[in-house]
């Protein structure tokens, strides 16, 4: 266990048979639950790739128990200036009790993917690599007196969506607060107004810091000793909420953005957020023949969102179009080249789903009532959910002409995917960003017991 971190309910159980530990046998259900709910163990969820069932939970995760430290290279040949952003929280003192990083890796844990790297799960003592989707990684590091959050974006941190470096940011600082407060309490402490720790937030050179003091200011600029102006990480770690367009400060894409060529995700949201006239219109600046487009439209007459989708597709898959020659392309038609920025954002979802039930994974029933209610736009929603142009290909001409099956498939093969958990609250949110909105969704799960939906056990397949 000090290698890996995990151990199996019936050893720990077995551990509490020895003689010194028979008092609290007779409660063992209700100590474990508690060492759950306290974030010094994690549980290993595990889900069946044809049904979605969750099967039975035989490994947890122990984070405090673990002694080797992380001999990866994982930190410098992922976590690089160009790709990512930093911040870290720093503790009064020299160091931080060890049980304190150790439960917020345990909450991280509950929340996010572990990753793998190189065949490794990267959990390691006061070191945790996350998941949040197949674009985003996360790590968490403890470094002397700090906590170190890192936010890994596939290509570039000029990608960043500042939502979700925002709702990392929160889910982080909220966990460290509640932790914090608990410890003073259990120690008979004054609950004090002033938190144990500071945040403070990184330049490109990943540890230089500036307190968060120095940036709330109103003041446009904030620089650092290396003269990077550090209020524009600030921001994307710090997005307003309900902001739909960019602010005043917003300097459009990076130069190291603008350089990568589009993500079939970004084309989509490209598409979504542009009126069809001023695509229409850039494509044929860019070099598309008019005689192309009309094609498309012919094919999909009464589907609009897909031609303008298919238009960006076609400019990348034939002259593989970076973000540089849509900025140019959009400057020269006199657009403002801050459309592009809908590719860092994400919509906001007003759900009034409960987060029980948006945190479990769609089992066949949901997949089977859901599928009818989706409609055309199967292609779009397969693309946000991650599945390959040539994968949607494949599924269209297995199901021809019969959208249901189409719409069960590409929730299929979605749900078999399980680099990032497949949730319904992942669902949700790829309904909100395609326009289609979840009450579809939200009809199909308003009955769902979620008890019942978590204690699905059956095995009917392999589990990951």
């Amino acid at each position: 266990m000090s290698e890996n971190g995990m151990i199996q309910k019936v050893d720990l159980y077995q551990i509490w048979e020895q003689e010194e530990f028979r008092q609290i046998l007779p409660f063992k259900e209700y100590i474990f639950d508690m060492l759950i709910h306290l974030d010094i163990v994690s549980e290993q969820r595990r889900y069946d790739t044809k049904t979605g069932s969750r099967l039975p939970i035989e490994n947890f995760f122990v984070p405090c128990m673990l002694t080797q430290r992380n001999d990866t290279d994982f930190l410098k040949q992922e976590c690089t200036p160009e790709r990512t952003l930093s911040l870290a929280f720093v503790f009064k003192g020299t160091i931080i009790p060890p049980a304190l990083p150790n439960r917020l890796i345990c909450a991280c844990l509950s929340m996010w993917t572990l990753k793998e790297y190189q065949g490794r799960k990267l959990m390691f003592s006061g070191f945790v690599g996350l998941s949040f989707d197949k674009e985003h990684d996360i790590v968490v590091c403890v470094e002397g007196n700090k906590i170190l959050l890192y936010l890994v974006h596939k290509r570039s941190k000029g990608l960043i969506i500042p939502d979700i470096a925002t709702s990392v940011r929160d889910c982080l600082f909220v966990t460290l607060e509640r932790i914090s407060e608990f410890y003073q309490s259990s120690i008979h402490c004054k609950t004090s107004s002033k938190l144990p720790f500071l945040t403070e937030y990184s330049c490109s050179k990943l540890n230089c810091f500036t307190s968060e003091k120095k940036l709330v200011s109103e003041t446009e600029e904030c620089l650092c000793k290396h003269g990077e102006n550090i209020k524009n990480n600030w921001r994307i770690w710090n997005k307003k909420k309900e902001q739909k367009q960019c602010d005043a400060n917003c300097q459009g894409l990076s130069e190291d953005a603008l350089s990568q060529i589009p993500s079939n995700t970004e084309l989509l949201r490209l598409s979504v957020n542009c009126e069809t006239r001023m695509l229409h219109d850039l494509a044929l600046h860019l070099g598309m023949e008019e005689m192309v487009w009309s094609d498309m439209v012919e094919n999909y007459p009464t589907n609009t969102q897909m031609v303008k989708f298919l238009t960006l597709m076609h400019l990348k898959e034939n002259d593989e179009i970076t973000f540089t020659e849509l900025d140019n392309g959009l400057r020269e038609m006199e657009i403002t080249p801050h459309t592009l920025c809908v590719v860092r954002q994400r919509k906001q979802v007003k759900s009034s789903i409960p987060d029980d039930i948006l945190d479990c994974i769609p089992s066949d029933e949901i997949v089977d009532r859901l599928a009818p209610l989706i409609g055309k736009i199967v292609f779009q929603l397969g693309i946000e959910l991650g599945l390959s142009v040539e994968d949607l290909e494949s599924i269209k001409e297995k199901c021809d002409r019969d959208l249901t099956a189409q719409n069960k498939e590409v929730l299929f093969a979605w749900r078999k995917d399980r680099t990032v958990k497949p949730t319904i609250r992942v669902l949700e949110q790829a309904f909100v960003n395609i326009g289609k909105g979840a009450r579809c969704l939200k009809e199909v799960v308003k009955d769902v017991d979620p008890n019942t939906l978590k204690a699905v056990e059956i095995v009917t397949g392999n589990a990951t």
